[in-house]
């Protein structure tokens, strides 16, 4: 018997793009690619930043730095993992002036502030770690040097377990803007992200333990005091961290 003959296959030559639309194409990868780097937030913190441990001295104005066997509240308290540390600078001292009164220092500083990792705010920070936040109010601007505009703070009253209280007083500055609030702060850092920009964070926060809270009025005068007597006495690399 004779074979029975196959056919042969038909191979179907591929259609051809005309050469407009090739182009087309490639214009629109090309805009797609350059639309993408630019709308990726980049770095404006500041570059080269001081080391606040070097730079914030040791002694200012009528105050001294002292050991303290009192435990500050933690900054970064809760923080699990590197990812999620939003400090990349860190200092906390006690300070003491001639009249023996004592105010705990506390400067964390971030050089990237992103919506899920940015500067803690002490009303966070202070009842993870068992206080009790009694009271929270704006308190007055504090003048500042190199600053033509007073420093927006916030006042606080903590108690602990234990029944003890401390007066705090803080700014939290994230980029240009000051402020604890967080909606407020998470909506700049977006505004600044579609600007392709990540601002840098610092928390300046000052704090006293107190008998009680009658008198909690003159610890924030203290310590207002404090604050602008330091922000005056640090070089001006480090005021810019500070205030801006």
């Amino acid at each position: 018997m004779s074979a029975v003959p196959q056919a042969e296959a038909v191979v179907h030559p591929l259609p051809r793009l005309p050469m407009r639309a090739c182009i087309a194409a490639l214009v629109l990868m090309a805009v797609a690619a350059a639309g993408a780097w630019l709308a990726t937030p980049r770095l404006q913190a500041m570059r080269d930043a001081p080391s606040l441990d070097a730079s914030v001295p040791t002694a200012f104005g009528d105050w001294h730095m002292v050991r303290s066997a009192v435990a500050q509240v933690d900054v970064s308290q809760g923080v699990e993992t590197v990812q999620e540390q939003p400090y990349d600078q860190t200092v906390m001292r006690t300070y003491v002036n001639s009249r023996g009164e004592q105010v705990m220092l506390a400067l964390a500083w971030g050089e990237r502030q992103r919506q899920d990792v940015k500067v803690h705010r002490p009303e966070v920070c202070y009842p993870a770690q068992g206080y009790a936040i009694r009271r929270a109010a704006s308190g007055a601007p504090i003048g500042t040097a190199g600053r033509p505009e007073p420093v927006s703070t916030t006042e606080l009253l903590a108690e602990s377990r234990g029944g003890g209280y401390e007066a705090v007083r803080y700014w939290i500055r994230i980029g240009n803007q000051y402020g604890g609030d967080g909606l407020a702060a998470r909506w700049y850092i977006l505004k600044e992200g579609f600007q392709g920009r990540i601002p840098d964070g610092i928390l300046v926060r000052a704090s006293q333990r107190l008998r009680g809270p009658e008198s909690a009025a003159q610890s924030q005068a203290l310590m207002a005091g404090f604050l602008s007597d330091l922000v005056a006495a640090v070089p001006e690399g480090t005021r810019q961290m500070l205030v801006r």
